[in-house]
């Protein structure tokens, strides 16, 4: 099956339903949407790209997203969308490694856009969005394509997307990512969720991220479902969408859960339709849960993966979700998901022992997984062993098969020669209840080689001081595991995909004295 087989089917047996909504915008049906794609698709190839060449898309949340993303199933043309928190220098370098040959700049981000004029590779700006100013316009573009079918011949294994890996350690990498790999993403999704016929999907995440697999295309399509696009997530409207739109599914991080949870005004509007919502980037805090299901219901559904496996990996499902007594099921990534095959390896290569303290690295493999990175053959190599796609994140298995990540091996500090892994220590400082957010890295010191620090953005009308939360720290991990200090910010830096940014976090500080002997 293709990722095109999806608009063809739903515009023969769901023409008149709706197929996208933007509120206060565009409003089209399946059989519309098909027809648009085809005059896209048709127009792509008619102003000279060819099947392998890349389109870059470069925009905000919006309904052109999915004309993008069929256009691109339906000609061959591979779709390159960018994240648009990357500073300009980073754009840059990550369009002069992917070279495309044209790319989609929404009017609103015309300003963030100067490496237009430092890739090389760009032979077409297409411009869409009131005022864009630019020569091609996307409507006029689209209008001068036939309507036709689309000639291309494509095939199941052929490049679909390029999806940005969350770039934590540098300049992002283009994980590989195909109509097979997208169409098994999002039937593993689909196992996973209750999806009726004519669900409705509201993105509240970015568009680039993993783009046009299930964080962008969500199962509900697959059963001649709608999607609700607002222009972007805010705490304030999601409950009033969810309410108007009858939303059954949707994609939120814990932290966006947390604010719509913390706003008083959410209790007053109906959710009940919600029917699964997908949650990645980080574990729930227990009372962040407990308050977003009395609020939406029992629908919650944290998953890992990444770029490179199409948003698939691991699930902890409902049944597992446990708020009260021990919070280690709570910090599990759960269990693998339907279609895909999980190993947790030690150094030597072997499976560790289901004891709950042998740490080993995460390997993938099944039909969702990427075959490489965009002409980057020895990271390629670097990354996978045989079938499998290495993480590069350490992880134990406890008696009952539940999977929890303890690091990544990159994250690791070594104090003293003693191995820390930063995500114990954050799990600790979490239960404090003025700790809004928490990241712990090593830093230089001349003795130890490397001594854990705390970077810590605290609740509202907190007074929490240094003192008081390594003593916190104190009571809750061994000695060598506390933090030595403890740094306050206002907000940590976060990645498009909800990640923090240690390596901004570590600079800071390579560019600083080592911290005193004691």
């Amino acid at each position: 099956m293709l990722v095109s087989d999806i608009i063809r089917r739903n515009a023969r047996f769901f023409p008149d339903r709706d197929a996208v909504i933007v509120p206060q915008g565009a409003h089209r049906t399946w059989q519309e949407l098909d027809a648009r794609t085809n005059r896209f698709a048709n127009a792509l190839l008619g102003m000279g790209l060819a099947k392998g060449d890349r389109l870059a898309v470069f925009a905000p949340n919006c309904g052109e997203y999915l004309d993008f993303f069929f256009a691109c199933a339906k000609s061959g043309v591979i779709g390159v969308p960018v994240n648009t928190r990357l500073a300009p220098y980073e754009t840059s370098s990550y369009l002069s490694y992917v070279e495309p040959a044209a790319v989609l700049v929404h009017a609103d981000l015309l300003a963030s856009a100067p490496w237009l004029a430092d890739v090389r590779s760009i032979r077409h700006v297409i411009g869409f969005g009131a005022g864009h100013g630019l020569d091609l316009d996307l409507e006029d573009l689209i209008a001068s394509g036939g309507a036709g079918e689309v000639g291309a011949a494509i095939h199941e294994d052929d490049i679909y997307q390029l999806g940005a890996t969350s770039g934590t350690t540098g300049i992002p990498k283009a994980a590989i990512l195909t109509h097979r790999n997208a169409i098994a993403a999002i039937l593993t999704w689909l196992a996973e969720l209750d999806v009726p016929e004519l669900g409705t999907a509201l993105q509240s995440i970015p568009f680039f991220f993993n783009p046009g697999g299930p964080a962008g295309l969500h199962p509900v399509l697959m059963k001649g479902g709608r999607t609700i696009i607002p222009p972007a997530f805010d705490p304030a409207e999601f409950p009033k969408l969810v309410q108007e739109y009858q939303v059954t599914h949707t994609i939120i991080v814990p932290t966006m859960v947390q604010m719509v949870v913390s706003n008083p005004a959410a209790s007053e509007y109906d959710l009940s339709s919600l029917r699964g919502i997908m949650s990645g980037g980080s574990p729930f805090p227990a009372p962040v849960l407990e308050r977003a299901r009395a609020l939406m219901g029992d629908v919650f559904h944290p998953i890992y993966g990444m770029a490179e496996s199409y948003s698939c990996g691991t699930i902890l499902r409902p049944q597992n979700l446990h708020t009260e007594g021990s919070r280690q099921r709570l910090s599990s990534i759960g269990k693998p998901e339907t279609l895909v095959n999980v190993r947790v390896v030690d150094p030597e290569g072997g499976d560790v022992p289901h004891d709950g303290s042998t740490a080993g690295e995460i390997w993938l493999s099944g039909p969702s997984i990427s075959p490489g990175y965009f002409q980057m053959p020895e990271e390629t190599e670097r990354s996978r062993e045989g079938d499998w796609f290495k993480t590069g994140d350490l992880a134990v298995i406890d008696s009952d098969g539940f999977i929890t990540i303890v690091d990544r091996l990159k994250d690791m500090i070594i104090t003293g020669g003693i191995n820390v892994f930063s995500v114990e220590v954050e799990r600790a400082l979490e239960q404090h209840p003025d700790v809004q957010q928490v990241a712990v890295i090593g830093v230089p010191h001349p003795r130890w080689g490397e001594a854990i620090h705390a970077v810590v953005s605290r609740a509202a009308g907190s007074t929490l001081t240094e003192r008081e939360l390594i003593a916190f720290a104190a009571e809750r991990l061994s000695s060598y595991k506390k933090p030595r200090s403890v740094e306050f910010v206002a907000a940590l830096p976060i990645s498009a995909t909800g990640k923090v940014l240690k390596k901004e976090l570590r600079n800071k500080h390579t560019m600083r004295p080592a911290l005193p002997r004691n």
